[in-house]
């Protein structure tokens, strides 16, 4: 039966698999990322320095697993780990690479306004296809209200580019309500398309979802709740990059009416998750995917200050445990 099932998610690999969703009135012409768009890794040398060289390597990898689109200096790559500058380099080295993806959103959230406002403007000076900002998180808004005007001011930057809001409460600590979010903002910020939610409150997900679903385009910022999420009318997921196959794969049996398949894969999908989550927790789940990565033949180098690698002992553990259950035998 394993070999059945690492057979089935292989050949998903093979070929894309994408749900497409209902073009949202207020998505700009050819702007519709759908499916599983990928979040990579910003790769560093020994020295905590930008490794430009290895962009390539992680672009190679991303093929391999036909994501259709990226989410570019998030959490995962560490975008609130680099300066203003590193992350315009980063934009332009990604965007060197477009023609390999149909889309590429950029984050662009800062600790303060302005650094968030002149990445909005750099991003819009080099044609990206959407900027996602998060909230400030040590003088944090207080109310609804002060993020609705916060992220207009960002959005103000970029008057041309697709804007998401980016939500992440247990990493930021913000704890404000999407949906009163996307009703205040809709007469406030002109380019807001949607809501980047990775915070956990499956609620939360839904009622940002039935509030407009012809509007705003909710994208599912979640490695394990791909099928839940599918049963609310959210097809499109930013997962950690190994996760995109199986992202696919419940996409695709849910599409056919095979809940059992779905909800077998989405087993797989809650099972490495909790795997990892026993080795870390916090931001250290990100250093345990970087981990995984370098596990799966795709080495990007260490986190940058001040998150460090996993201890020896445990990335050895992690990848055991990993190996047991048969990830590092679905991608290749």
């Amino acid at each position: 039966m394993k070999k059945i099932i690492l057979a089935s998610l292989q050949q998903s690999v093979k070929s894309r698999v994408v749900t497409p969703i209902r073009q949202a009135s207020s998505l700009p012409a050819g702007l519709n990322p759908r499916g599983s768009i990928a979040a990579p890794f910003t790769p560093f040398k020994d020295n905590g320095d930008v490794d430009f060289s290895l962009i390539p390597t992680h672009i190679e990898y991303l093929k391999r697993l036909s994501v259709p689109s990226l989410f570019v200096n998030g959490t995962t790559g560490e975008g609130l780990s680099l300066t203003t500058q590193e992350r315009k380099k980063i934009t332009e080295a990604w965007l060197d690479n477009k023609a390999h993806f149909e889309h590429m959103i950029f984050h662009i959230g800062a600790g303060n306004l302005r650094d968030s406002q002149e990445l909005a403007a750099h991003s819009e000076s080099v044609n990206v296809d959407a900027i996602a900002c998060i909230s400030p998180s040590y003088f944090k808004p207080q109310r609804v209200e002060d993020l609705v005007e916060y992220m207009r001011q960002v959005a103000e930057a970029a008057p041309n580019t697709p804007f998401y809001l980016y939500d992440i409460n247990f990493m930021t600590q913000v704890y404000l309500s999407n949906p009163e979010f996307l009703e205040l903002a809709q007469s406030k910020i002109p380019t807001l398309v949607g809501i980047k939610h990775s915070s956990p409150e499956l609620n939360s997900l839904m009622r940002c979802h039935v509030m407009d679903n012809e509007k705003y385009q909710i994208l599912l910022g979640s490695d394990d709740t791909m099928l839940p999420a599918l049963s609310m009318g959210i097809t499109n997921s930013v997962p950690s990059c190994f996760m995109a196959p199986l992202h696919n794969k419940i996409r695709e049996d849910f599409s056919k009416g095979d809940m059992k398949a779905a909800q077998h894969t989405q087993l797989q999908c809650m099972k490495i998750a909790a795997i990892r989550s026993k080795y870390a927790s916090g931001a250290g789940l990100f250093v345990a995917s970087r981990a995984m990565m370098k596990m799966l033949g795709c080495d990007l180098g260490p986190p940058r200050l001040p998150l460090v690698p996993m201890e020896p002992s445990k990335y050895q553990s992690l990848e055991a445990e990993l190996r047991q259950c048969g990830f590092l035998d679905i991608l290749f």
